[in-house]
């Protein structure tokens, strides 16, 4: 019931028939390297520029009278 011999297929790997996403235990994609590094390059690429404006609007923030920490000051003085 359990084990054994089924059918005369008990030599077989089973693992060279299944199919997966990620292309089983013996996948080599053809320019793997080469797809990773253009892949690494398009996010690096859409990245910096997103960087680079977060830190231009938040040092721009900083010198504003209005930022949120003079806010939260002026509001914690008022309490007192």
């Amino acid at each position: 019931m359990g084990g054994g011999e089924h059918g005369g297929h008990g030599a077989e790997d089973f693992r060279t028939k299944v199919w997966s996403m990620s292309g089983g235990p013996y996948c080599r994609p053809k320019h793997w390297r080469r797809n990773t590094a253009i892949g690494m390059f398009g996010v690096f690429l859409i990245c910096i520029p997103i960087a680079m404006k977060s830190a231009e609007l938040e040092a721009s923030s900083a010198r504003s009278s209005n930022s949120f920490t003079a806010v939260v000051q002026e509001l914690w003085k008022q309490r007192l």
